[in-house]
């Protein structure tokens, strides 16, 4: 994977609040998902319970079910992450540096295992391994999907992967980011997608 910086920035939404919301049409996506999902396999136990056992954003070090990111740009090519709880609250902030990328992360694909700078070695946020986002959020301005990713976070990469064979610890774990200027249509067709299902060209009449 190549790293361009600018692919990261911007604000970004934990997609647990898209399971847990009372939003009338998210919930009828939803619906609408658990059906078109019945048939899959790995559905089996329901679509939304699921991938709230995938996406889980709670960890041993940190109780607090993540609200979101905030990346902006630090100097030579940094990131500079904010970490919030779901009620808005800073858990943390940190400059990462891209240390290397694991050849076979999440999905199987390349991972980038980013480290955060002058912080304790125990800070549960200390180590972020991400997919690079999907498609790049400049999709969504051409009507593509809104852009996402799956990442795991650690603080320290040996509660992430083997340091011998590299092989994931938690490889059922699939926290999610979004990207956080989405529109209610938007966060709608992102769960639709998942499950298969044609995105809604406008939100429909309920």
């Amino acid at each position: 994977m190549e790293f361009h910086p600018n692919n990261w920035l911007g604000r970004w939404q934990n997609f647990e609040s898209y399971i847990t919301s009372t939003d009338p049409y998210l919930q009828l996506a939803w619906q609408e998902a658990e059906a078109a999902a019945a048939a899959l396999p790995m559905f089996k136990s329901g679509a939304k319970q699921f991938w709230q056992t995938a996406c889980v954003t709670t960890s041993i070090g940190n109780p607090h079910t993540l609200g979101g990111w905030t990346i902006t740009p630090a100097d030579g090519g940094k990131l500079c992450i904010a970490w919030t709880d779901a009620d808005g609250n800073t858990l943390g902030r940190a400059v990462y540096h891209l240390d290397h990328v694991l050849e076979r992360g999440l999905e199987g694909k390349e991972n980038a295992l980013f480290v955060a700078e002058d912080v304790p070695a125990d800070w549960p946020f200390r180590c972020l391994l991400a997919m690079e986002p999907m498609p790049p959020r400049a999709a969504r301005l051409q009507g593509g999907l809104l852009s996402h990713l799956h990442f795991q976070y650690a603080s320290g990469p040996e509660h992430l992967f083997d340091p011998d064979t590299h092989a994931l610890c938690s490889p059922l774990w699939y926290a999610t980011m979004c990207d956080g200027d989405g529109t209610l249509l938007e966060q709608c067709n992102i769960v639709r997608a998942l499950h298969r299902l044609p995105v809604w060209e406008e939100l429909p009449e309920l």
